[in-house]
């Protein structure tokens, strides 16, 4: 539930997240791959080993969603650069989430 709430903000207060300061270049980017990396984990952590696919299909597409998104308001810029952070985030965070949860078993 928790990821699908990060989702959701994305996109709702995107308006208003255009007047706010934001991150300077490259801490944009460790933004992005924080941010979709704990939503990932999040959502692994929902539906467990068997199905990692999932987070690793899901997050991203809402990555690229929301850079498709942001390409449509003023102040904000759509950048491929970003998905990608998001999409390193993702699996890295997949990865460590398998790890652990492998770890846990023996």
């Amino acid at each position: 539930m928790t990821a699908i709430l990060m989702a959701v903000t994305l996109f709702v207060g995107a308006e208003t997240a255009a007047q706010v300061p934001y991150f300077p270049p490259p801490f944009d980017k460790v933004v992005h791959f924080v941010f979709y990396g704990i939503m990932a984990v999040l959502l692994a952590h929902g539906v467990g080993l068997r199905w990692l696919i999932v987070p690793l299909i899901l997050v991203p597409v809402i990555g690229a969603g929301d850079e498709w998104h942001q390409s449509f308001i003023a102040g904000r810029d759509a950048s491929p650069w970003d998905w990608l952070a998001d999409e390193a985030g993702t699996v890295f965070a997949v990865f460590l989430y398998w790890r652990w949860r492998k770890g846990r078993r023996k």
